[in-house]
C-alpha cells in the first residue's frame, strides 16, 4: 500500500518537497492509514503532516468518541490537529438535505484547516470509493466527467490513497497495530452509497473479483481523455469567440463533445445549471442559427446575428 501511495503522489504531481498536508481524519482505517502514512513518509516526501477532525455531532456520543479516539491517535504520533465542532441541523439551508449541508460545513472547515497550515488537504478516498462513485454516475446518467471517477487532485484537494482499496487500508492498520473507529451508520443500507457498497459490488465480483482494479483502470484512461478534450475545448472556444459570445457558424461546425463543453462553460460563467436538456435546446438554436431559449427565470440564450450567447432579461407577467 505504501507503495501505491507513492505512485499516486508522483504520478498526479500531488506533493513537492516543502510541502505541508493535513490529513482529513475522521478515525476510519482510511483515514487512520493514510495519516499513518503521510506520517511515515514525511522526510522521504520532504514534507510536513498535521490533521483536522470535523465533529458533526450527528450520531451523539459515538460522534464524541470518534473525537476522542482521533484526538489519542494525533497524540501519539504528535501529529498537530486541529478539531471542528459543527451543528449541521442548525446549518440546515432551504432545501437543503442534511447531507448536503454537513458537506457544505466540512469544506467549509478544511478551508480553515488549510490556511491556518498553508496545506494542501489529503482526503482519504480510496479505490472503493472512487468506484462506487462512478456505479452511482451510472445509475443516474453520466459522460465521461462521471465516468473517471473521483479527481486524484482537484485544487488544493489531493487523494493519495486513489490506488489502494479498502481492504488494502484495513491491512495495513492490521500489520501496523493501528486502532480504528467504524462509523455505524456505514454499515446501513439507508443510501444509494452503502447499497451500492454492500450489494451491488459484491455481485460484480462475482463476475470478476478484481472489479475495483478494472474500474480503477477504468477511470485513469478516461480521466486522460477528458483532460484532452477539456484541453482541445479550451482552445476551439478562444477560436470560436466573437464580441459577447460566439461565432455559431463555427460552433455548429465543431465535434458534438467540444461543442457541449464549450456551451456548458458558458451557461456555468452565468450561473446556470449545465442539463443535458438545456444544452441540446441550444445546440438546437445554433442550428438553426437563429433564436432564443429560456434557460431558467430570467436567464436566455440567443443566436442573433451569427452570435451565440447568454444574457438576462427580466421578463414583466401580467395577471389575468
Amino acid at each position: 500500500m505504501m507503495n501505491l501511495v507513492v505512485e499516486a503522489v508522483k504520478k498526479y504531481d500531488m506533493l513537492k518537497a516543502g510541502d505541508a498536508v493535513t490529513v482529513g481524519l475522521s478515525g476510519g482505517a482510511d483515514s487512520c492509514a493514510l495519516a499513518h502514512v503521510m506520517f511515515t513518509l514525511r522526510d522521504e516526501l520532504g514534507i510536513s503532516v498535521s490533521a483536522c477532525h470535523i465533529n458533526h455531532n450527528l450520531r451523539g456520543a459515538e460522534s464524541d468518541g470518534d473525537e476522542a479516539f482521533v484526538r489519542k491517535f494525533c497524540a501519539e504520533l504528535s501529529i498537530p490537529l486541529e478539531v471542528y465542532n459543527i451543528d449541521v441541523k442548525g446549518a440546515l439551508g432551504k432545501h437543503e438535505s442534511l447531507e448536503e449541508a454537513a458537506r457544505r460545513l466540512r469544506y467549509e472547515c478544511f478551508e480553515n484547516a488549510r490556511e491556518k497550515y498553508g496545506s494542501k488537504l489529503a482526503t482519504a478516498h480510496t479505490a472503493n470509493d472512487n468506484a462506487e462513485t462512478v456505479l452511482m454516475n451510472i445509475i443516474r446518467g453520466t459522460g465521461t466527467k462521471g465516468l473517471a471517477g473521483i479527481p486524484p487532485v482537484r485544487g488544493y484537494f489531493i487523494r493519495p490513497l486513489i490506488f489502494c482499496s479498502r481492504e488494502q487500508t484495513e491491512e495495513y492498520c492490521r500489520l501496523n497495530s493501528i486502532d480504528y473507529v467504524t462509523d455505524s451508520t456505514n454499515l446501513i443500507d439507508d443510501c444509494t452509497r452503502n447499497r451500492i457498497r454492500h450489494k451491488v459490488l459484491p455481485m460484480l465480483k462475482e463476475f470478476n473479483p478484481s472489479v475495483i482494479e478494472a474500474i480503477t483502470r477504468m477511470t485513469a484512461a478516461v480521466a486522460d481523455d477528458e483532460a484532452f478534450i477539456a484541453e482541445q475545448s479550451l482552445k476551439c472556444a478562444e477560436e470560436c469567440r466573437k464580441g459577447i459570445g460566439y461565432d455559431s457558424r463555427r460552433l455548429k461546425e465543431l465535434s458534438p463533445a467540444v461543442k457541449f463543453r464549450i456551451i456548458a462553460s458558458e451557461l456555468k460563467a452565468h450561473d446556470v445549471e449545465p442539463t443535458r436538456l438545456r444544452i441540446s435546446q441550444c445546440c438546437e438554436i445554433i442550428e438553426k442559427e437563429f433564436g432564443k431559449v429560456n434557460l431558467c427565470k430570467n436567464r436566455f440564450a440567443y443566436v442573433r446575428k451569427k452570435i451565440f450567447y447568454v444574457g438576462e432579461e427580466v421578463q414583466n407577467y401580467k395577471s389575468r
